[in-house]
């Protein structure tokens, strides 16, 4: 039986959609799964202390490109997002607004990390990466040995 190749192309794009359907794509569960929980668990954090006012590409253009690499589901919430909401002070504190905002970028940053991961996992598959650290010391501590 042949061992299935990964296309990584589609597996970067499956990445962006989905964080971490990626890594599930190229049979990398546990990876997927983290990166799925972590990321998408901060941009809905920041969604929810924000009051879904997070996403705001008019107000915050900097960060919205950020989100935009969390996913599509950026546009789509732009979308969705009334633009009376925004009422600072009254209906939402001003650092609940920031906060949330912050959340958000920074859950599409590490979503680009991950996508970048996985590819420097496709082009070095044997080279150790940053979850293989425990690895790496216990071949290094074994070649020691002996």
């Amino acid at each position: 039986m042949s061992k299935r190749k990964v296309n990584i192309w589609f597996a970067l794009v499956l990445a962006w959609l989905v964080p971490g359907l990626g890594h599930f794509y190229a049979k990398r569960m546990l990876h997927g799964l983290f990166y799925f929980l972590v990321i998408s668990g901060l941009y809905a954090a920041g969604l929810i202390i924000s009051d879904g006012t997070a996403v705001n590409a008019t107000d915050h253009l900097a960060y919205f490109m950020c989100q935009i690499l969390a996913g599509p589901i950026t546009f789509g919430v732009e979308y969705l997002r009334n633009p009376d909401s925004l009422s600072l002070g009254e209906g939402i504190g001003i650092m609940a607004h920031q906060s949330g905002t912050v959340y958000a970028a920074t859950a599409g940053v590490l979503n680009l990390i991950a996508i970048c991961e996985l590819y420097r996992r496709h082009v070095n598959p044997d080279e150790p990466g940053p979850s293989d650290t425990m690895r790496v010391d216990a071949i290094n501590a074994a070649s020691e040995e002996a």
